[in-house]
């Protein structure tokens, strides 16, 4: 208020000039290895500038940043991950603060590699592989891994440039991939060296296995197999051992068929082979490894604007009638997403973005991409936010209370119904991150609003009057 009203004397006073508050963008999303630049947006120029910056989950306050005293300041991956950026700035005697911008970065996985194998090929010593006449060796690259070059000797093969490669001839092969959100950040897998055998028709009995699916998602099963499935054996029994333990391969108790299930809990890191017995003779397959994904706990970030007050005695955050918590989930948890609020699903909150203007408890429950099936839930910490009684009389709250949209979710209109109330004279819809998109006039009880220009997400409308102002959140399909 006291600034409003500053800036209303300037322009009484015929002042031609005034200064505001910095507005500061910056690259959130940082690659491996990658420097990122934040800057101020909007078209002023101040006398000095400060950049300061504090881990988001670390206590404390912001710290100024050392030679940080520039419009812009260019920070590194590895040392800014995390970290929450702000800049102050002084014009004359006043001093400003921007908004503040947290820095991200993209994590994956390890590069790997599976192996299938087809026709005439057995497996030496670990990475050789024995190729006859007619057999074949299938590399491919696990997901996130898309931008792909494979090697053959040390030189790109030429083409070769799709998730899975297909080796017909002896070499030593390599690749080298990136996943598509950071092309440049680029990892090499271990060698396959496959080398030509030299006694074809005495190995051609050999079985050689392979698994339905080597990378596990927790609490899932899969299959180990004959892979060309051209001979029938005696006798079948399936070993397996850990690969970072020195003890012998130990034979599966029921294990002798020419399948096996394994379970991802039990056989996570192991290797199983098969063993069989044909005309009195037994042969043992090559080894397969089984793995599985693991990924960090779920959470998400939570961005507050000014109407937002963390009360540390009861650990609940508190709301002004403006008040709004943007939180978002990480890229990883992109599938089966339902938000909660004291305990219920929250209607059509099923994106990575929600956006929390209302007091509850919430919390969320999401799968990640690469393991759609296996939920993750918040439940345990979730987010208490209350009502912030010192910053308003409870005109707003009171306001909020009589609107009512619907539907909600909406798809192309929004109803605004004030049967209840009267004495708003206009709206403006705005985007999690606060930037307007739509306003109008309210000229009636029941104002419908045309919302098919606006993309699938969260928003807030905010409407104002006579009688004050109002804010509730809505769903677009």
């Amino acid at each position: 208020m006291k600034r409003l009203l500053l800036f209303m004397l300037c322009l009484t006073t015929g002042l031609g000039a005034f200064a505001q508050a910095p507005v500061i963008e910056g690259d959130v999303m940082l690659c491996p290895d990658t420097n990122g630049t934040a800057r101020i947006t909007n078209d002023a120029t101040y006398s000095s500038y400060q950049w300061y910056g504090k881990y988001w989950f670390l206590p404390g306050d912001f710290e100024p940043i050392e030679g940080a005293t520039l419009a812009e300041f260019t920070y590194d991956w590895y040392t800014y991950d995390q970290m929450q950026l702000k800049v102050v700035v002084t014009e004359g005697n006043e001093t400003f603060e921007s908004n503040v911008i947290q820095i991200d970065s993209y994590a994956w996985a390890s590069l790997l590699v599976s192996t299938t194998t087809s026709g005439n090929v057995t497996q030496g010593e670990y990475p050789v592989y024995l190729l006859c006449e007619g057999g074949s060796i299938t590399n491919t690259v696990l997901e996130p891994y898309t931008i792909v070059q494979w090697y053959r000797d040390g030189e790109p093969i030429e083409g070769a440039t799709d998730v899975s490669y297909t080796i017909t001839e002896p070499g030593e092969y390599h690749v080298v991939a990136a996943p598509a959100v950071c092309p440049n950040s680029t990892s090499t897998s271990l060698h396959t060296i496959v080398q030509a055998n030299p006694d074809c028709e005495s190995v051609s009995i050999v079985p050689v296995i392979n698994g339905s699916n080597l990378m596990m998602c927790p609490d899932t099963t899969e299959q180990a197999f004959i892979a060309d499935g051209l001979v029938t054996y005696d006798s079948y029994q399936w070993y397996y051992k850990y690969w970072f333990l020195s003890d012998d391969y130990a034979p599966i108790e029921g294990a002798t068929d020419s399948t096996f299930m394994y379970d991802w809990y039990t056989y996570d890191q192991a290797l199983l082979k098969l063993v069989v017995t044909l005309d009195g003779q037994t042969y043992e397959s090559n080894s397969i490894q089984i793995d599985s994904y693991n990924w960090v706990s779920l959470s998400f970030t939570m961005d507050f604007n000014e109407g937002v007050t963390p009360d540390d005695a009861t650990q609940t955050y508190l709301l002004c009638p403006d008040g709004a918590i943007t939180c978002t989930l990480p890229e990883l948890f992109s599938e089966n997403i339902q938000w909660f609020r004291d305990g219920e699903p929250i209607e059509g909150a099923n994106q990575r973005v929600y956006v929390i203007t209302e007091e509850g408890s919430y919390y969320v429950e999401a799968s990640p991409n690469i393991c759609p099936f296996s939920s993750n839930s918040t439940i345990g910490t979730p987010v208490p936010v209350g009502t912030n009684t010192e910053c308003t009389t409870g005109l707003d709250n009171v306001n909020s209370k009589f609107v009512t949209l619907y539907p909600n979710p909406a798809n192309t209109s929004l109803n605004v119904d004030l049967s209840q109330i009267s004495g708003f004279e206009n709206y403006t819809i705005y985007d999690v991150t606060g930037k307007k998109l739509l306003d109008g006039n309210i000229e009636s009880s029941l104002t419908t609003i045309n919302i098919a220009g606006l993309s699938a997400g969260s928003y807030i409308i905010k409407l104002n009057g006579s009688v004050g102002q109002a804010s509730k959140m809505f769903i677009k399909q």
